[in-house]
């Protein structure tokens, strides 16, 4: 099985940042299956999660970012980290975690977006990103929900030079935009409202694929977790948003098909 080939602007990483990575690690490996690895990073220790020996996401302490930002951190791919940083402070977001070169994988960056939103860039050398798409256990999605949609939007595609896409047919009936490359969907954002409690300020959500979300989202509540918005039916399978034992928003979906494309080989061409 091939990597996944991702191009500049689309979500390679995810990172759940915590205080408590230990018990983490033991919620996020009993609900999805995974299995981790430590690593050494720095004065820390990183760990590596992977489901059938491939990586999907990592669990951080709260050391490796000064203690901020706390919860899932979703990683942008970009060519060039240090210009990309210094754009996106520019623009109005605050630098977290200056370009840092992180063994056998690449160089990470983290800021916070204007209104609130961590994020982190990601120059790809050993390691390109996630080495598993869509399928249980692994990203599947990753979804901004912020009280400024158009702001947050016009910041994103000034860094990462999206298109858009408007949708109004989602199951909560407000407006969605799918940011775009190409023809290939990114990501999304999502307009917040009392529906969805305790995302203020904007928060990047990361979806999971689950084989079943109604004994996921059941096993995430024996486990310590505490379900919060849902069961939505969305046009692309049911979702759960749960808060992990730490109090981290995640997002499971039994997902019917695709939310992003699982290319292996060379990604469509970008038209900009």
């Amino acid at each position: 099985m091939n990597d996944p080939v991702f191009q500049p602007g689309e979500a390679v990483w995810v990172e759940l940042c915590t205080p408590d990575p230990e018990a983490a690690e033991e919620f996020y490996s009993a609900l999805l299956g995974w299995s981790a690895r430590h690593e050494r990073l720095g004065g820390s220790t990183y760990r590596m999660c992977s489901v059938d020996g491939r990586d999907v996401a990592g669990i951080s302490d709260g050391s490796l970012h000064g203690g901020r930002p706390r919860g899932w951190l979703t990683y942008f791919a970009i060519d060039d980290i240090a210009a990309g940083t210094e754009e996106a402070v520019a623009l109005g977001g605050e630098l977290v975690t200056g370009p840092r070169y992180l063994p056998a994988a690449g160089t990470g960056a983290t800021v916070i977006d204007p209104f609130g939103a961590a994020f982190g860039l990601y120059q790809g050398e050993a390691r390109a990103g996630v080495q598993l798409l869509n399928v249980p256990g692994a990203l599947c999605w990753n979804e901004l929900d912020t009280g400024e949609p158009g702001k947050s939007v016009a910041y994103y595609r000034s860094l990462f030079h999206y298109g858009t896409e408007e949708r109004d047919d989602t199951p909560t009936g407000r407006p969605y935009t799918v940011l775009t490359l190409g023809d290939v969907p990114v990501a999304g954002v999502l307009e917040m409202d009392n529906e969805w409690p305790n995302l203020v300020p904007s928060k990047w959500i990361t979806y999971f694929s689950v084989t079943s979300l109604d004994e996921a989202v059941a096993l995430a509540t024996e486990l310590g977790g505490a379900p919060t918005v849902g069961p939505i039916e969305s046009p692309h399978g049911p979702l759960h948003l749960v808060k992990d034992p730490g109090g981290h928003t995640v997002c499971l979906i039994q997902l019917e098909d695709g939310l992003r494309p699982d290319y292996a080989s060379s990604p469509p061409a970008v038209t900009r």
